[in-house]
């Protein structure tokens, strides 16, 4: 027979380590001080801006959901300083298609450049884009006589939009390639150190409340994606306070319990035998007199 290691262990958790596990990452505007910087996502980072301006016209970011796509792209436009500002699709009524074939892209939020000549445009969760909105979008992105409109497109996107790859080729001009960038899970030691990260951040520099179980728990939870990790993280140290102010409050109460049975115990042993006898036949009396009230009412 086996014994499971207890996942709760007392260390002191602050407020801060919940609130900042708990929010989330802020937007472009604002610096992401929980913005984990792992060699692998600062490869990443320096690999959309090297792609971001340059002769590719479609870059695809795929990842699962929680994989760190949209905190990626904050994080590269909160770098690019004031050059991007976020808009959002017009669309124009069109008579040979229903309004609803267009409702995922018309007025869809995007972020733009303002550098000079051709904007970039970045699109999140463009997997819930249709093939015509698609089409659509890449098309109006070169003018009939091959100039850009658009200089890029990023699609931010989930796996399935790999099968969606050689579609996406056939509306893109001759010769076109895609650029791709992928967001692969962490590992576990790369999920300690995310959350080791994120506890620092957050104000935490003398205790991790995370031990190597928990650790190994989150990360099988979680698939090492850092918005799941984010989620898992959360729920484990709302446990852990839990558990320490139901410690704090059983303890309080078995020290109260005990310290009135030490107290009656000491005023036991001063009494003499008589004394006993007496406060005895007092209680009888007294119960006595209260019985024979309520027999009268």
């Amino acid at each position: 027979m086996t014994t499971e290691t207890p996942i709760i262990r007392d260390t002191p958790v602050p407020i801060p380590a919940i609130l900042g596990l708990d929010q989330s990452p802020p937007g472009p505007d604002r610096c992401n001080r929980f913005f984990f910087r792992s060699p692998l996502i600062d490869q990443r980072l320096a690999l959309l801006k090297n792609m971001v301006g340059g002769s590719s016209l479609l870059i695809v970011l795929i990842g699962e959901r929680g994989s760190g796509k949209t905190t990626l792209m904050h994080q590269f436009i909160a770098s690019a300083g004031d050059r991007w500002k976020v808009g959002r699709i017009k669309l124009k009524p069109r008579q040979k298609a229903p309004g609803e074939s267009w409702h995922n892209l018309n007025d869809r939020m995007v972020f733009f450049s303002s550098r000079s000549g051709p904007p970039s445009v970045m699109i999140d969760d463009a997997h819930q884009l249709s093939s015509m909105e698609l089409k659509l979008l890449l098309q109006h992105a070169v003018a009939a006589d091959g100039e850009r409109r658009i200089q890029n497109i990023v699609l931010l996107a989930e796996p399935q939009m790999r099968e969606r790859f050689a579609e996406l080729a056939g509306w893109l001009p001759p010769k076109s390639v895609i650029d791709k960038i992928f967001m692969t899970p962490f590992t576990e030691k790369q999920t300690a150190a995310y959350l080791e990260h994120r506890i620092r951040s957050a104000g935490i520099l003398r205790h991790n409340p995370f031990s190597v179980n928990h650790i190994r728990k989150i990360h099988e939870q979680s698939g090492g994606l850092p918005g799941w990790i984010n989620g898992e993280a959360f729920l484990l140290l709302k446990k852990i306070g839990k558990h320490q102010q139901g410690f704090k409050k059983s303890s309080l109460m078995g020290l109260w319990r005990w310290t009135i049975q030490f107290q009656w115990l000491v005023k036991d042993r001063s009494r003499s035998f008589s004394g006993h006898i007496r406060n005895i036949a007092d209680a009888a009396a007294r119960y006595g007199r209260k019985r024979r009230q309520c027999i009268r009412c």
